[in-house]
């Protein structure tokens, strides 16, 4: 015995919420429920009715059973009639066979207009009805059995996400109707005086596999199977989506050449509909009408995010070292997009890598001017993280800078998105009038909050305090609130010893920089430690939220170092002593001027018992750091082999915990 399923695509992702295909499987499970679940005769016909035609059928050989009521019978019903009539007696010669057979052929009447009543087969197609009938439409929403509807739901379900995610909603709506009826046709030329019915989405869902076969051709359909012979086999295997979608095509083909139309299967539906959807698929491809006006349309409406294909194979040719070959495909993007901000972004930034600074910076100003002026700043968060230490931030005008910066501090950038606005405040202040004034008063909360460099700050107070006049003189009064908490701030950094010129600072503060370890970034300054909870993690991202309640977004890629202690738990007196665990994200190592920037993630920040119900918190804190390790890549402190065995350091307190990895911090807190 031997099963195999496919069970979804490997690495697919959606851009948008589909809802045609999900409104296209909700219509499917309602119809079932009102066509078949709900009736007690689904098919208007009980099998008592139908064994009561086979034995009035087979009682007298000279009997025959109208068409209509035949087509209702199994193969197995039709031998029962041939074998009952081989086994019957001669008829007596006074037996009314003219009455018998016209009783015969009222019951069939009787059959056949209670079946033809029922919703099921006024909804589905018979081809004997014409052309004129509601079944062209309907037939493919209806379904006969729970397998039936499962089967075909889970096939659609693999290859249409994909293809309402690349064609949007109302291309694939119309491809999905035509598929179907295209399916349809396929089955009527075969006979067109058919009474039998035929109901499914299976003829629209093959329309989907064959342009899924090409359009998809590369990407991996992920199998699932389960062979029982004397011992059980299970487990999955990738196949090529053309490999996956072109055998069950073979298939379908060879079944036909077999058997025909006979195996209760419509199986010149499935034929007609994959040929159909192949030759869509062909058409897009040779006209280029997809990446001409279909994914242009979907960015419009989508806010810009969505992949031309012709930028992706740019996109891919830059991955692989063809500088040129991706900046032909990128030009050939802006000939007739000159308003595609991925492409201005990624032309931009290698242009910059270039040298080209003056061209590059001008392609990335354009397509940051209209990233903002959309409503959704993901688009924004995702630029910024692109071009990186990269951004032309001398070359942007202030208006510009001062509207990304805004952007970025919505709840939800990540981290590297967040360090961006301070600069870019600054940028926003050689402008003139409030707007400067206001966005280098912001550079310096920005500067002051992160507690690092406080001179910085108070420059860019001195040039608020210059153009504070006129209008924007009303913000005069807060330059010089910020200007005191730069004074206070230095006096507490004088205070601990620790100044920002090394040459300057006290014994303490040099002995403290000679003990620290060589961090990536060389940095000798003290850590900034941010306390948080982890709300989710996943192979992609991290969401965290500081302590006052503040949530960003935080790519796996930011996760530099994770670092594991252990620490003496808070307990009530007399209690027996006990450990608890602190672990760090490090999502910066600093420089000379400011130290690494370190999420602090106490034990009840985890999330354990949610996340691992019913296992052990040792066991569970284990898995937990084994999938942090693993989705970020990142540095295991004091090294990978040590946690992955259990065996975590231990401190005496918080204040040494930071000294020993970031040597920084007062040893004896």
């Amino acid at each position: 015995m031997m099963f195999f399923l496919p069970l979804g695509v490997d690495g697919a992702t959606l851009d948008r919420r589909p809802w045609v295909s999900v409104s296209i499987a909700a219509v499917c499970v309602v119809a079932f429920f009102v066509t078949w679940v709900v009736p007690a005769n689904p098919t208007g016909v009980s099998e008592r009715e139908l064994v009561e035609l086979i034995r009035e059928t087979a009682e007298h050989p000279q009997l025959e059973l109208a068409p209509g009521c035949n087509a209702l019978l199994s193969e197995q019903g039709k031998e029962l009639i041939t074998q009952l009539r081989s086994r019957a007696k001669a008829p007596s010669p006074r037996v009314d066979v003219a009455a018998l057979q016209a009783r015969l052929d009222a019951h069939c009447q009787q059959v056949l207009e209670r079946k033809d009543s029922h919703l099921l087969q006024r909804l589905g197609l018979v081809p004997a009805r014409g052309v004129l009938q509601w079944g062209w439409l309907t037939y493919m929403f209806l379904h006969l059995g729970w397998m039936h509807l499962l089967g075909n739901m889970l096939f659609f379900y693999v290859v249409g996400l994909l293809l309402e995610d690349v064609w949007g909603r109302p291309l694939f709506a119309g491809f999905y109707v035509a598929g179907g009826l295209v399916a349809a046709m396929a089955h009527f030329t075969l006979d067109p005086r058919s009474e039998t019915l035929m109901v499914g989405a299976s003829g629209a869902v093959a329309a989907c596999m064959g342009a899924f076969c090409l359009r998809f051709a590369t990407r991996k359909v992920r199998v699932g199977y389960l062979i029982w012979l004397l011992r059980i086999w299970r487990g999955t295997f990738g196949v090529p989506g053309w490999a996956w979608a072109g055998l069950w095509f073979g298939n379908e083909v060879l079944d036909f050449v077999l058997w025909g139309n006979n195996t209760g299967v419509a199986v010149m539906a499935h034929i007609g509909g994959f040929v159909f959807g192949f030759c869509a698929a062909s058409a897009l491809r040779i006209t280029h009408l997809e990446e001409r006006f279909v994914a242009p349309a979907i960015a419009a409406r989508e806010g810009g995010w969505v992949a031309d294909p012709r930028l992706v194979e740019a996109q891919s040719s830059l991955e692989n070292g063809d500088r040129e070959k991706a900046r032909a495909g990128i030009l050939r993007v802006l000939g007739g997009q000159p308003d595609n901000t991925e492409a201005l972004l990624t032309l931009g930034r290698m242009e910059l890598e270039d040298g080209k600074d003056a061209s590059g910076a001008a392609k990335v100003e354009k397509a940051l001017q209209l990233l903002v002026a959309r409503e959704t700043p993901e688009p924004i968060w995702q630029a910024v993280e692109l071009l990186g230490p990269l951004l032309p931030l001398d070359r942007l005008r202030p208006g510009v800078a001062w509207r990304v910066a805004q952007v970025l501090e919505v709840e939800g950038a990540s981290f590297s998105a967040l360090r961006m606005a301070e600069p870019l405040y600054a940028v926003a202040g050689k402008g003139s009038g409030i707007m400067a004034v206001r966005a280098l008063i912001r550079a310096a909360e920005l500067r002051l909050a992160g507690r690092e460099e406080p001179a910085r700050a108070l420059e860019y107070l001195s040039r608020a305090k210059v153009l504070a006049t006129g209008d924007a003189s009303a913000l005069a009064e807060r330059v010089g609130q910020l200007e005191s908490e730069v004074t206070r701030m230095e006096a507490r950094l004088r205070d601990r010893g620790i100044t920002l010129d090394t040459e300057a600072a006290t014994p303490r503060a040099r002995a403290i920089a000679a003990q620290a370890p060589a961090m990536p970034g060389g940095s000798t300054m003290p850590p900034r430690i941010i306390p948080c909870r982890i709300l989710s993690l996943s192979d992609k991202a991290l969401m965290v939220e500081a302590r006052g309640g503040q949530r960003r977004s935080l790519s796996v890629t930011e996760i530099l170092a994770v670092a594991v202690g252990m620490l003496p738990a808070a307990v009530p007196e007399g209690a027996a002593p006990r450990q608890t665990v602190l672990t760090d994200l490090v999502v910066s190592w600093g420089d000379t001027t400011q130290g690494p920037t370190v999420l602090r993630v106490p034990a009840a920040g985890l999330g354990l018992p949610e996340r691992y119900p019913g296992v052990s918190p040792r066991e569970a804190y284990a898995r937990f750091l084994s999938e942090l390790l693993e989705h970020t890549n990142a540095s295991a402190m004091p090294d990978a082999p040590t946690l992955a065995e259990g065996r975590y350091p231990r401190f005496d307190s918080e204040g040494r915990l930071t000294h020993h990895y970031y040597g920084q911090g007062p040893a004896d807190a």
